[in-house]
């Protein structure tokens, strides 16, 4: 399709854009110091609605933070407006799923190798084990939190004395199978061994140990790079590239290129996936997490065509035009990633009535179980019709 004056100039933005992790820096840096919890997609309308698996994971921020002594005083104090609850990419910042940001956090700074001053923020990836991520209450996450957002956010920071650009990374993660959302192997595998190469000395084996059991641990970086070339393209007028999108587990959104800070939103679209036998019979939340904004770039369910045992995987449950999509709802070829087409446009989707296809972990419900199974998320069109009458007028 050809793509309109506006999208087209937004794109050459995005397709200029060099995403490098070049640092660390805390919350508190872009947010300061006050009582403020972030969290992933659009703002709550109600914080009687918050999901449990989120409300559980804002909990442990408020905690962790020393802003209350418990479980119990934390809910009362984010129900009673005592705490600013935040959409975290209205700050700049991405989060996965239901995890949470708080002042005291590590970010990874990536940041644009073409135009310094732009950059995106991601925390940590928190591993396999404890993960606010996941939803789950944990007794042992805020212990978890402290070691990994200084002992390891400072092992990290030491290590990268110099920029580490990240599209040469995906682009081999993604030759070798990945699909950069939903399995994230060879990624991680990759920058573990940069990260070990830029050591002069042993690697702290508590360290070294995270890092090998962290097969997610790119993902972050992903999220924050995708982040970061989709608000390249903010700013231009007329232009309908999606250039935010996330869910919190009640309502999920967009916002588009001519009307950056303007959230679209539907309720959270169900994930179609497969329940682990471990977990038959529970239920999973709606869409969840800021990472959407990696298969709005893309990437994730826009690249099942290679990712083959992220399509293997997710066979039973695939809309039978899963391959053929991509090339209706993205808005041209991307010469940094092999010319695989990138960006979702608003006026595409439209056009060809089909909306991306987004990778997702399945997080249940009541907060009790945390990751139930893995699944895909079919945005549907309406969404898209419905930003392009709202800001296009």
């Amino acid at each position: 399709m050809s793509l309109a004056t506006a999208d087209r100039l937004a794109f050459e933005r995005v397709k200029a854009c060099r995403p490098q992790w070049s640092g660390f820096c805390l919350v508190r840096d872009l947010v300061g110091s006050g009582r403020i919890l972030l969290h992933a997609g659009p703002p709550f309308e109600s914080r009687e609605h918050i999901p449990a698996p989120v409300m559980n994971s804002l909990c442990t921020g408020a905690v962790w933070e020393g802003w209350a002594s418990d479980e119990a005083q934390a809910r009362r104090m984010i129900l009673n407006h005592e705490i600013e609850l935040r959409p975290a990419q209205d700050n700049a910042i991405v989060v996965p799923l239901a995890g949470v940001v708080s002042p005291s956090m590590s970010l990874l700074v990536v940041q644009d190798g073409n135009r310094p001053e732009a950059c995106r923020f991601s925390v940590l990836n928190e591993g396999m084990v404890h993960c606010t991520r996941l939803g789950r209450r944990d007794p042992l996450l805020p212990a978890h939190l402290s070691w990994l957002n200084e002992d390891l956010a400072e092992w990290l920071k030491e290590r990268l004395q110099q920029p580490l650009a990240l599209l040469p990374l995906m682009r081999a993660a993604l030759a070798d199978g990945d699909d950069c959302h939903g399995r994230t192997l060879a990624g991680s595998a990759l920058i573990h061994q940069q990260l070990t190469a830029m050591a002069s000395e042993q690697v702290p084996a508590d360290i070294d140990a995270f890092l090998q059991n962290s097969p997610a641990f790119a993902l972050n970086l992903w999220m924050a790079a995708c982040s970061l070339m989709l608000a390249a393209a903010e700013g231009v007028s007329g232009a309908s590239l999606v250039t935010r999108a996330g869910g919190n587990g009640v309502t999920f959104g967009i916002q588009l290129a001519t009307a950056p800070g303007r959230w679209i939103t539907m309720p959270a679209p169900p994930i179609h996936g497969l329940v682990e036998p471990a977990h038959t019979g529970r239920t999973a939340l709606g869409a969840l997490g800021d990472s959407a904004v990696v298969d709005f770039a893309g990437l994730g369910g826009q690249v099942l065509n290679t990712a083959h045992a992220s399509r293997q995987a997710l066979a039973p449950v695939l809309p039978a035009d899963a391959l053929t999509r991509p090339a209706q709802v993205l808005a041209g070829p991307l010469p940094e990633l092999d010319d695989r087409p990138a960006v979702t446009s608003a006026r595409c989707v439209t056009t060809n009535g089909g909306g991306p296809l987004v990778l997702l972990g399945m997080i249940e419900e009541t907060g009790e179980a945390g990751r139930i199974g893995g699944g895909v998320a079919d945005v549907p069109v309406t969404l898209f019709e419905q930003a392009l009458r709202e800001v296009m007028k």
